[in-house]
């Protein structure tokens, strides 16, 4: 006869294993977790970027269409209506831009009869009522400064959040040389 082989005990994990292998789990997991918020907030914050971007690009392809700089047609809010704004003349002008969307909701500049102060708009965030009930989070401004005889550099910015001081805001700025005769 033969010899019976020894009884194997059956294979397995003990508590101990278990308990270490779960540790490093929970702890993998918490890392991956902790990651969630930041790229969500840079996924954000891309986002607004891209469209301060394109914001910027329309309204500095609004004044390059136009014959001078000063009547330059840019639109105004919901209204749908266009404006003409002397930015020759030292008339910088601010406009807010509700969430997702490159319409502009307000239109502030100098010239326009019972507007706030565009500067103060643009650098302390001071905005008129309706802009805030209306959800203003992206604030723009464009602007001309005269180099030499008709040669002006024209700057257009646009940052994010609109209803707080410039000094805690990422803004995106776009310039360009025109020539107005």
């Amino acid at each position: 006869m033969k010899p019976r082989p020894p009884i194997q005990p059956p294979g397995g994990f003990s508590l101990v294993e278990v308990t270490i292998a779960i540790g490093i789990f929970a702890f993998v997991i918490v890392g991956i977790l902790g990651l969630l918020p930041a790229g969500m907030r840079l996924r954000a914050d891309s986002a607004a970027d891209t469209r301060a971007v394109l914001i910027a690009e329309e309204l500095l392809a609004s004044v390059k269409v136009s014959p001078s700089l000063n009547a330059v047609t840019m639109r105004d809010g919901p209204r749908k209506t266009n404006v003409v704004v002397d930015l020759a003349n030292n008339d910088p002008m601010a406009m807010g831009y509700p969430s997702r969307t490159t319409y502009p909701f307000f239109l502030w500049h100098k010239s326009r009869p019972a507007a706030n102060d565009p500067d103060a708009a643009w650098v302390r965030g001071e905005m008129p009522a309706d802009a805030v009930k209306n959800g203003i989070d992206i604030l723009a401004r464009v602007s001309a400064t005269l180099i030499t005889n008709g040669l002006y550099q024209v700057t257009v910015e646009v940052r994010s959040p609109a209803n707080v001081p410039l000094t805690n805001t990422r803004p995106v700025t776009l310039s360009t040389l025109h020539y107005s005769p």
